[in-house]
C-alpha cells in the first residue's frame, strides 16, 4: 500500500513501483486513476505499450481489479473510499492466486481492510530548484516511512528522489542517479 497526504508524491510514488515490472516486459494495470497523467507515466519509465488503463471505473473498481490481475502481472487500484472487508480479501486472495501483485494508492493505511504486508506512507516532500519567484524545478525529496507485517515490522525511514533524473524514484544519497540541490 502506498499513502501520503494530497500533493506530497503518493502517486508518482505508487507508479514508480510499476516501472522496473514494466521495463522489464511485464504488463500493469491501473484501476480508479482518474487523470493519470500518461506522459508523466511515460516519463517515469513506464512502457505504455504495456499498460491497461481504466480510469473511472465507477462502482464496479473492485471488478475491473479483479479482471486486470487475471491477466497482467502488477496492479496499481485506487478504491473511490473505504474498502469493505469482503472486496479487499477477495483482491488480495486473487493477486497471490495469480501470482501478480497489488499495489493500492489510498490516502490512509485505514482505507484498505486489513493490513497489507507493506505500507509506504510519504510524510512530507521538498521540491529543489526554485526560489521565491524565480528558477525551475529541479527535483522533490521525498521523506517516506516503510512499515510492514512479519519481517517487515520495524519502521524505517528513507528519502528519494521522486522522481530520478532518469525517471522513477532513487535514494537521495544515490549522485549519480538524483539531482544536485
Amino acid at each position: 500500500m502506498v499513502t501520503g497526504a494530497p500533493g506530497a508524491g503518493a502517486t508518482t510514488l505508487a507508479l514508480t513501483l510499476l516501472v522496473g515490472a514494466s521495463r522489464s516486459g511485464s504488463w500493469c494495470g491501473l484501476v480508479g486513476l482518474a487523470d493519470p497523467g500518461v506522459v508523466a507515466m511515460a516519463e517515469l519509465g513506464l512502457d505504455l505499450l504495456r499498460l491497461a488503463l481504466v480510469p473511472a471505473p465507477g462502482g464496479a473498481w473492485a471488478e475491473a481489479a479483479a479482471t486486470l490481475l487475471d491477466g497482467v502481472d502488477v496492479v496499481l487500484v485506487r478504491a473511490p473510499g473505504r474498502v469493505g472487508l469482503t472486496a479487499g480479501r477477495l483482491l488480495s486472495a486473487r493477486a497471490k492466486e495469480r501470482k501478480s501483485a497489488l499495489v493500492v494508492l489510498g490516502a490512509r493505511a485505514a482505507d484498505w481492510p486489513e493490513a497489507p504486508d507493506l505500507t509506504v506512507t510519504v510524510t512530507g516532500s521538498t521540491w529543489v530548484g526554485i526560489g521565491t519567484g524565480h528558477g525551475h524545478l529541479r527535483g522533490r525529496r521525498a521523506e517516506l516511512s516503510v512499515t510492514g507485517r512479519r519481517s517487515a515490522g520495524r519502521e524505517t525511514r528513507h528519502t528519494v528522489w521522486l522522481p530520478a533524473a532518469a525517471g522513477a524514484a532513487a535514494p537521495l544519497d544515490a549522485g549519480h542517479a538524483g539531482r544536485s540541490a
